[in-house]
């Protein structure tokens, strides 16, 4: 049995949804490319109706400054960069066989983009070292870690900064459905974050069943 995420099809959005809004949301050429190419490499990249609603959210936020947790091939991160590419955008990954192709895409694409060949967590002790912030932060790494990453993130955001964390409900894991127990940890962790993150009291957060999920989370108005 063929996983869904090689068709870039998700596991809790029925698979008539996925494909109908998939191909209403229009998109340039190279993202249809990378596309192309994540199913026929079973490469996992952000499931084409996240991205829309990534690059979306983007265009409205307008944000100076973003980071990105999880380059892979450059999927998501293009699709930020067409939300406005006036943005300055750093993308963090250590796989060097996966940010090689990401580059590729890149300069196909003719998108400015810093690609941080390095650790996640390394590049974000660096920003916050210098006291940088962002205005998006999107995460989309090993998902055992986010927990771990959600701290730092918190610091990281700009006072209207917006952060978005992908796969928290991984495949309905999460929600109490039936997996193999080689995912126990990663279901435990990310619903210990879902927990954390709703408890906060300076921040609001919202998972949205769109993709595998997304969480995003941001600062509350102080009136």
């Amino acid at each position: 049995m063929k996983f869904k995420r090689w068709q870039n099809l998700s596991e809790i959005v029925p698979d008539y949804i996925e494909e109908f809004t998939s191909n209403y949301n229009s998109r340039e050429s190279i993202l249809i490319e990378v596309e192309e190419f994540a199913k026929e490499n079973k490469v996992p990249i952000l499931l084409p109706s996240a991205a829309a609603f990534l690059r979306f959210l983007v265009s409205v936020l307008e944000p100076e400054r973003v980071l990105e947790v999880g380059t892979g091939i450059g999927y998501s991160t293009l699709n930020i960069y067409y939300g406005y590419p006036e943005a300055e955008i750093f993308t963090v990954d250590s796989n060097r066989k996966r940010t090689a192709i990401a580059k590729e895409f890149f300069k196909k694409a003719g998108a400015s983009i810093k690609l941080l060949e390095m650790d996640g967590f390394d590049a974000i002790s660096e920003f916050l070292s210098k006291g940088e912030t962002f205005d998006l932060i999107f995460i989309d790494s090993v998902k055992s870690e986010y927990p771990f990453f959600n701290y730092k993130v918190q610091s990281l955001l700009s006072g209207r900064g917006v952060a978005v964390f992908d796969n928290v409900l991984f495949r309905g894991y999460v929600t109490g459905k039936e997996f193999n127990k080689k995912y126990k940890r990663s279901v435990e962790l990310l619903n210990l974050l879902l927990h954390h993150v709703k408890s906060y009291p300076n921040f609001c957060s919202s998972i949205l069943p769109v993709g595998d999920g997304l969480l995003l989370l941001k600062r509350k108005f102080v009136l």
